[in-house]
């Protein structure tokens, strides 16, 4: 009998410093007893996509700009766990003012689990608490979007600029890395000046430079990084540090922090948006939001912007009359456009833990208070150390090789495009398993490491619905994780694979006693399915739930230009808006490069 869930112990440690609380922000009030407040555009959530759009649109200082957002500075809610990499674990069970508390509906694939799914309530959004990976998509992914929209702007080279637009890049501390984590990267695919700072953390994970030569061992290529089109292949990450002070770069630190004194942009903090509001032409007109329990009108002259996320944007679209007719009159909302795709089609990476345990330092080690204090005094006074890593340094991506996918059902063999990768391999987040399958307890003080077996071309498609007409009861989440049969099999595949590089010879001089996760107990592919229902977790990367496409398909919610189809003067800019989930190991940096261009797209008209 399969015992408890095994899960990754995340480190909650002490703040290092009281980081600085935000002050004389322009944060304006709402007031039922106020005429309603007047702008040009007004966006909905303060998060990746929608900082950035507030940013760009108010570079014009006629156009007025307001941002509504539910939470407020994360640096006031949580110190200095926004900016310190080796904080970002806390988030998964930290800082509840900041969650919006979301779980899914019982998975049916998971054994009928429902997962806890953070969510932030902050400026900068999901940007504030990632794990901080860098990357670009993969060429053909940018092909498929280009030709799935009928829209040749959308293509690798046409999208570059955007991405250097995104990049502010930092060579790596080479004299505070490991002389074995040096990383490779082709300068010329690098960019200055954009918006995110980007560079290597200035530690290197030790278990990383192990995972690498178990990664080689089984045939697959060391890269100079994931930022030039093509994601095959191995590589230490690029993340999106400050490399003078070793924190976090968001959207909240690079696209608003420095713009604060901007006259044209309005910040509402603490302020929920309850519906956007038509008028008889289908005009969006602007948003009804309450804070501190009062409620007002905020109007937009030019466009109404959804910026919420992969489940409040549809949420919000369904809750203001736009989605399905059906859904919609069981609440007795006003259908204002039929709109059947607003919530559907939406994806997300699953991801199982390898581990084992280790005779190299893994984040284990910061349980040690000795050790810890140690770690924030390096970080402190050197912006260095194990607290500058998030810990997820290096990654693989590949196609399941040939011999592992002899047994694969017609479901599964699908043709999907040269360079884009089906499984990926990372190390990140190194720490303790709570226990094994078999209830065993780790050993106390001991070093333990995990490799991650991730899906990054998922079949199974999930949704996002309302569970009633207000935006303060929570949607109904259901990712329909691990339903898919390609899935299942392409994961068992992933997980014989993970484990051909771990117990590669390569690996052998690291390895203390047998495998910890799963443990030698699973073997067959039966076994390891069981294991994969019971263990898997989705990796918080939920896109396309109001998928972008051609006008004349009746399940695209969004056009090229983020316009809502069936209404006027509104737009979704965010992660629910891609036609699917790009591959890759930070399909978040897709959020900045979409807003980016969008931005462009509504400056000129």
């Amino acid at each position: 009998m399969l015992a408890p869930r095994p899960s990754l112990l995340f480190f909650a440690s002490g703040l290092l410093y009281q980081a600085s609380s935000v002050m004389g922000a322009p944060t304006t009030s709402c007031s039922h007893s106020k005429p309603a407040q007047r702008f040009d555009y007004v966006i909905v959530g303060g998060g990746t996509a929608g900082l950035v759009l507030a940013n760009r649109l108010t570079e014009d200082p006629t156009v007025r700009v307001a941002v509504i957002e539910a939470g407020t500075f994360p640096e006031d809610v949580s110190g200095n766990w926004s900016q310190v990499p080796g904080y970002a674990g806390n988030f998964i069970t930290g800082a509840p003012e900041m969650s919006w508390n979301f779980h899914t509906t019982p998975q049916v694939g998971a054994n009928g689990h429902s997962f806890p799914y953070y969510r932030a309530k902050a400026l900068g959004g999901c940007s504030s608490i990632n794990f901080m990976a860098y990357a670009h998509t993969s060429e053909s992914a940018h092909e498929m979007w280009a030709n799935q929209v009928g829209d040749e702007s959308y293509t690798y080279s046409n999208m570059l600029k955007y991405y250097r637009r995104t990049m502010n890049f930092s060579p790596p501390r080479e004299d505070v890395r490991f002389r074995n984590a040096t990383p490779q990267y082709n300068a010329v695919d690098t960019a200055t000046g954009g918006g995110l700072d980007v560079t290597y953390a200035s530690y290197a994970q030790p278990w990383s430079t192990w995972v690498a030569e178990g990664l080689e061992a089984i045939g697959i290529p060391r890269r100079d990084h994931f930022i030039n089109g093509n994601l095959l292949g191995q590589s230490w990450q690029m993340n999106t540090i400050t490399q003078s002070n070793g924190f976090r770069s968001s959207s909240e630190t690079a696209y608003l922090r420095p713009y604060l004194d901007r006259h044209n942009l309005a910040l509402f903090r603490n302020t929920l948006a309850e519906r956007i509001v038509f008028n008889q032409r289908k005009e969006a007109t602007g948003v009804e939001v309450t804070t501190q329990d009062t409620t007002c009108f905020i109007s937009a002259r030019k466009e109404v912007i959804l910026s919420a996320g992969a489940f409040q944007s549809p949420q919000l679209l369904q809750v203001s009359g736009v989605g399905p007719a059906a859904l919609l009159q069981r609440f007795d909302i006003n259908v204002i456009a039929d709109r059947p795709g607003v919530g559907q089609n939406m994806e997300d990476h699953i991801t199982v833990p390898l581990s084992y345990r280790v005779n190299v330092e893994t984040a284990s080690a910061l349980l040690n208070s000795d050790y810890m204090a140690q770690a924030i005094d390096e970080f402190n006074n050197e912006a260095a150390g194990p607290l500058a890593s998030a810990g997820g340094d290096y990654m693989a991506m590949e196609k399941v090789p040939q011999e592992l996918r002899a047994g694969f059902s017609r479901e599964t063999v699908r043709e999907l495009p040269a360079d884009w990768p089906e499984v990926s391999f990372s190390v990140y987040p190194n720490g303790i398993p709570r226990s094994n399958l078999t209830g065993e307890e780790p050993v106390p003080g001991a070093n333990y490491a995990a490799l991650l077996a991730t899906l990054i071309a998922p079949q199974s498609r999930g949704s996002v619905s309302i569970a009633s007409p207000r935006m303060s009861d929570p949607p109904l989440i259901d990712l329909n994780l691990f339903t898919a049969q390609a899935d299942r099999e392409v994961m068992i595949a992933a997980v014989k694979r993970a484990r051909q590089a771990l117990q590669s010879q390569a690996m052998a001089p690291i390895l203390i006693a047998e495998e910890y996760l799963p443990g030698n107990g699973v073997q067959t592919d039966e076994e390891i399915l069981e294991y994969l229902i019971h263990t898997l977790n989705p990796l918080f990367h939920a896109f396309a739930s109001n998928r972008m496409g051609k006008t004349s398909d009746p399940m695209a919610v969004v056009d090229n230009h983020g316009r809502v189809i069936g209404v006027k003067k509104l737009r979704v800019v965010d992660s629910s808006s891609f036609p699917f989930l790009p591959p890759g190991p930070a399909p978040q940096i897709q959020v900045y490069l979409l807003a980016e261009k969008l931005a462009d797209d509504i400056k000129r008209g």
